[in-house]
């Protein structure tokens, strides 16, 4: 998702009002749906960014999807979004939301990929790792078997590569060399 300013401004404001209201976590939890939502359904998506679709039919559509499904705070949030004409930012913003989130709490997203799915044990001890920073974690994690084995995880824009494939490919290379 693109973040753009005005995103990150209604995130950031979204942000403010629910510590305020003691409801960081669920109002979290809500973006975190509408963001889902909104990036599952191309219907849903193309109605958001509609030109021809007035904003009041957008606000009943987005009222019937989640009143009631999120809390009061994120749903007045999301007439407001309608009211402004801005509906069809509402992934952006909600994105924008789940990262000052993260940041707030001090949680790296890391992606991670792997050969085989990843064991409880192998979680724990990349979580462990990432303890040492201070930071907790969330994993979003993916099985490719063409890895051969070992792990590549992405955090921001560092990559660590550790896989089977890319040391065959070095090795490769230095045979060639």
């Amino acid at each position: 998702m693109k973040s753009t300013k005005a995103a990150n401004r209604y995130a950031q404001s979204l942000l403010d009002l629910a510590k305020e209201n003691g409801e960081l976590d669920r109002v979290k939890d809500d973006m975190m749906l509408v963001r889902d939502t909104v990036a599952a359904s191309k219907d849903l998506a193309l109605m958001l960014t509609s030109p021809i679709i007035k904003s009041e039919v957008k606000k009943k559509v987005i009222e019937s999807i989640f009143s009631s499904s999120v809390t009061n705070l994120s749903m007045m949030f999301l007439h407001l979004l309608a009211d402004k004409g801005r509906e069809r930012m509402l992934e952006d913003i909600a994105d924008a939301f789940i990262n000052l989130y993260r940041y707030e709490k001090g949680i790296i997203n890391a992606e991670v990929v792997s050969a085989v799915p990843m064991s409880a044990e192998w979680k724990a001890d990349l979580a462990a790792a990432f303890a040492k920073t201070g930071k907790s974690i969330e994993f979003t994690e993916s099985v490719d078997p063409s890895l051969l084995g070992g792990l590549r995880v992405k955090v921001g824009d560092q990559l660590i590569d550790a896989t089977l494939r890319r040391k065959l490919n070095e090795l490769k290379q230095e045979i060639s060399n």
